[in-house]
């Protein structure tokens, strides 16, 4: 190493004397009042780190990067959700493909639900296949006479099924609420689910790509795209498992149509529910040697409605026994309103009466049965009017 440079001695500096100085070495930073390297400019991209590699000095640039997780389209999962309940929310129909259940009732097939709460569709009803119409806190069901003898009470003789008919059916027949499936009420979920920030999981459904959003009462598929629609809808009340088809203003007005024309159907059909019944009959109106026999009986119907309603008697006799030879029937129709009842009359004229009035045997037994009208003109008209809300 070169010495000291000359005039300059190892001991204390004295007065006025600079401290000792050595040229730094090629390339290295000047001293003090000596020229050196400029300070590094900052950087907005990132931070300098010097590291001295094999005696050079290498500057390494580190740069952030901050990664944002988005789903398709450059939406986050709680935009996907807010779009597709607003695609949902602006439908006039929603169908539900799959399996609805309420209390013990399971609906199997493909069931369109209006914004005003209407539904109806084909289905399958606990196994048996019929179609359903609900509107106004109505339930009908169309089916065959094999469906409908397994729904009356084992003591009624259905004589009036024939084919395929309309019946009105209980709330506890069939409970559920279609209420909470209009697109209103589905849009609504949506918009909750965006609210608690429910984070979707990757899958498919009917053959796309799909974001599943698990909630704890219900779950919702939507379509991984730019433009996000509901696929699938899952609750746990009511029980729902089913694909979901956005029915716009032209496929909803056609669901509607479909449904208002039903309505028109109903004319003829017959409340299930109502179980009327011959509080008594009046006796000796019949003679031997007659044409015909007069049947006369109070009715009277056990239901909880306040209105009145329209009942079709049906008389019929047998000979001898309850299950002896038919002697002829006949039918009259009466309007039943409060708990009292109403007299209902008509007369049996056959010639297996004629007949068996001329025998020795006198005795007959007189049975009775009963069509009850499934709605009124009243609000079968306010039913159809209804469907303007849709």
């Amino acid at each position: 190493m070169p010495g000291p440079p000359p005039g300059q001695g190892f001991g204390s500096p004295g007065p006025g004397t600079p401290p000792p100085f050595y040229p730094p070495p090629p390339g290295g930073p000047g001293g003090p009042g000596m020229p050196g390297m400029p300070p590094p400019k900052r950087s907005g991209g990132g931070a300098l780190v010097a590291l001295i590699v094999g005696g050079v000095l290498v500057v390494v640039v580190l740069i952030a990067v901050v990664v944002v997780v988005l789903v398709s389209g450059g939406k986050s999962p709680e935009e996907q959700l807010k779009a597709a309940a607003a695609d949902v929310g602006a439908a006039r129909a929603l169908t539900y493909k799959g399996t609805l259940s309420g209390g013990t009732d399971t609906l199997q097939g493909d069931v369109t639900v209006t914004k005003s709460g209407r539904a109806g569709g084909p289905v399958s009803w606990n196994g048996d296949n019929v179609t359903l119409l609900s509107a106004d806190d109505k339930r009908f069901v169309k089916g065959d006479s094999a469906f409908w003898k397994r729904k009356l009470p084992s003591t009624s003789n259905p004589y009036f099924l024939s084919g395929q008919q309309w019946g009105r059916v209980g709330s506890s027949d069939l409970d559920l609420d279609f209420s909470r499936l209009t697109p209103t009420a589905l849009a609504s979920k949506l918009r909750q689910a965006a609210i608690l920030k429910t984070k979707p999981t990757k899958t498919s459904v009917q053959g796309r790509k799909a974001l599943k959003f698990s909630g704890a009462l219900a779950t919702f598929y939507l379509s991984d795209s730019d433009s996000p629609e509901l696929l699938r809808y899952e609750s746990t009340f009511p029980r729902i498992a089913a694909d979901v088809d956005v029915k716009d203003s032209s496929e909803g007005g056609t669901a509607v149509s479909e449904m208002r024309n039903q309505v028109g159907e109903l004319k003829d059909s017959f409340d299930s529910s109502v179980r009327p019944t011959v509080a008594e009959y009046q006796h000796k109106l019949c003679n031997a040697n007659s044409s015909g026999c007069r049947v006369r009986g109070k009715v009277r119907a056990l239901t909880t409605t306040s209105g009145s309603l329209r009942v079709e008697v049906r008389y019929s006799l047998t000979a001898g026994s309850y299950t002896g030879s038919d002697l002829g029937s006949c039918t009259t129709s009466v309007t039943l309103s409060g708990s009292d009842g109403t007299w209902a009359e008509c007369e049996v004229r056959s010639s297996a009466w004629a007949s068996f009035s001329r025998g020795s045997n006198s005795r007959y037994y007189q049975h009775s049965d009963f069509k009850v009208a499934g709605i009124s003109d009243s609000e079968l008209a306010s039913m159809q009017s209804g469907f303007s809300q849709d």
